[in-house]
């Protein structure tokens, strides 16, 4: 088990050393690169205040054009307030002219709006900012996302004209918000989410996008009508804590200022903020450093060494022996240590094939013993069975065919250990199926019907054990046929089973037969003598259960592990 730090690996401490030495020079150019790193940032947020003064030159085109216009007809609101009519046909064909302007009108003190360009006459005496407005005597622009007079969303401009050198009332000039033009492509792409044009209020005029969704890009915690005094740059989170940039550029000549909204990652602060970050520098020489230091390591030790490894591991897993081809570039000391590697795998496998041969001597010698055990206990058997024939007494035929049986059950263990591929372990499953059926084909004539079912697991045992199962079966067997009888209305019956628990050592062994009404055999005792003899040598437990109908013996035992015999020194 590997149980090294992962700080011990030599990559490791040649990576620690290495920035230890190189800590000295990154301090000094991060330095040194800071003022750079500075410069470009500021120099980037100069870049987008350009681009947010050319992204809302139209903007600014329209409102200039807008109070150009309005200064007009304020100039002209003296000859048309005493002629209403050619007023309102004049700003009929005005707004008629230009598809900027939604409605042109001349709002006089009375607020008795007669001259409009729509021809129509309104009041707007009794609106609520009406007084504050005709007091303030200035030049304002407002929105109203639902104006009265075109229906639609529009920033009004009002423009002040005086009568005789005496303040008269307002020219006011409706720009709809439809006919503002769409964000180009090119400033799309460099990160530009909105463009907002707002009073010296902090009222929002127009928005490229929505205008009723705009404020949501505002900055948060900023007033922006401290904003509008000069062109800025800064950064912050807009109303739903989405990092920004803003930048902001006053129209120059109106109360208007333009607010650019660009992503917080925007490309061009992006791209010269992360070339000239200040520690950039740095990073790169560690890097090379670390490239340089690494690329010589591995070159003259670690290759070899990973070789070496895996050359190791594969002679532990599969006996392989792929020796280093390449020992030219290897330095000394790693050659020596493949040579000896080489030199230990070659007495590791002659060690090896000596055990094998040993071994394979032994199994052989063992399965012989087997075998000549096998042939010996057959001999036995029919050296009984000749004398089971010869014998004029049924009382000896029955003892020497009980005998018989259990030779024949050592027989059979022996034949089934010297065909075994189990290292020695017998196969008892089939071994004690083999004793139930020829203790049934001995015991009952072809006339007779009996039903024998056999539910019996693959289970390996030593012969320790084996050997007392099997004879404990046989005894438990010629019991089970010499009081088996057939219930009121039914065939004889006898049942075996052998069950082992998954992955565990616990073994069950049942045996059961039918029993009659009456018996007529009697007992003598040492077949119950000899099972329990064999059950503890087994290590088992054995539990005898009798009803009207059937008899059923249960053992218990663990399948053991394999003990050898203590030595007498």
């Amino acid at each position: 088990m590997n149980n090294s730090r992962w700080y011990n690996s030599l990559r490791i401490q040649i990576v620690l050393l290495m920035t230890l030495a190189l800590f000295p020079l990154g301090a000094v150019a991060i330095y040194q690169t800071n003022r750079v790193a500075t410069e470009a940032e500021r120099n980037a947020e100069l870049a987008l205040l350009a681009l947010t003064g050319r992204a809302a030159k139209t903007e600014e085109l329209i409102i200039e054009r807008a109070l150009g216009a309005a200064q007009l007809l304020a100039a002209m609101a003296g000859d048309y307030i005493d002629d209403p009519e050619k007023c309102a046909a004049d700003l009929m064909r005005f707004v008629e002219s230009d598809e900027h302007y939604s409605f042109v009108g001349l709002l006089p003190l009375s607020g008795q709006m007669t001259c409009a360009s729509s021809g129509t006459t309104y009041d707007f005496s009794g609106f609520p900012d009406f007084a504050e407005t005709m007091a303030a005597q200035e030049r304002t622009i407002v929105v109203n996302a639902d104006a009265p007079l075109s229906g639609t969303s529009v920033f009004i401009i009002s423009e002040p004209f005086f009568v005789d050198g005496a303040f008269a009332g307002f020219i006011s000039i409706s720009v709809p918000h439809d006919g503002l033009p769409g964000t180009p492509e090119n400033l799309v792409e460099l990160g530009l989410v909105e463009l907002i044009t707002f009073n010296e209020n902090g009222n929002i005029l127009t928005a490229r996008s929505n205008i009723d969704t705009a404020d949501q890009e505002l900055p948060l915690g900023r007033d922006i009508a401290q904003l509008s005094l000069s062109g800025v740059a800064f950064q912050g989170e807009n109303q739903l804590g989405q990092k920004r940039v803003y930048t902001v550029v006053p129209i120059e000549g109106s109360p208007a200022s333009v607010m650019g909204v660009w992503e917080g990652e925007n490309p061009l602060v992006s791209t010269i903020a992360a070339t000239l970050r200040p520690a950039i520098f740095p990073v790169l020489m560690w890097l090379a450093s670390m490239s340089v230091a690494m690329l010589s390591i591995y070159t003259l030790v670690l290759r070899h060494i990973v070789r070496l490894r895996r050359n190791m591991n594969d002679f532990a897993d599969n006996r392989n022996i792929d020796a280093v081809s390449n020992q030219v570039s290897m330095p000394n000391e790693l050659k020596a240590l493949n040579d000896n590697f080489l030199r230990m795998t070659n007495e590791i496998m002659q060690d090896e094939a000596q055990l094998e041969d040993a071994l394979r001597a032994k199994n052989v010698l063992v399965k012989e013993v087997h075998h000549r055990v096998k042939n010996n206990l057959q001999l036995i058997s029919s050296i009984m069975n000749m004398q089971i024939r010869a014998a004029e007494h049924q009382e000896t035929k029955t003892v020497l065919s009980r005998l018989q049986d259990r030779v024949l059950s050592l027989a059979t263990i022996h034949r089934d250990l010297y065909q075994s591929q189990n290292g020695g372990m017998v196969e008892v499953g089939a071994l004690i199926s083999e004793v139930v059926q020829n203790s049934v084909e001995v015991a009952v004539s072809l006339e007779d019907d009996v039903d024998v079912q056999k539910d019996i697991n693959r289970i390996l045992l030593y012969p320790d054990q084996a050997v007392p199962l099997s004879l404990m079966v046989a005894e438990a067997m010629t019991n089970a046929m010499k009081y088996i009888g057939a219930p009121e209305g039914q065939q004889r019956w006898v049942r075996v089973t052998l069950k082992q628990d998954p992955g565990d050592v616990d073994c069950l062994l049942t045996l059961s037969n039918s029993i009659g009404s009456g018996r007529n055999a009697e007992s003598t005792g040492l077949g119950g003598q000899l099972i329990n003899a064999f059950a503890i040598q087994l290590g088992g437990d054995v539990q005898t259960t009798e009803t009207a109908d059937s008899y059923t013996m249960r053992v218990h035992f663990k399948a053991a592990e394999f003990e050898p015999e203590q030595r007498d020194y």
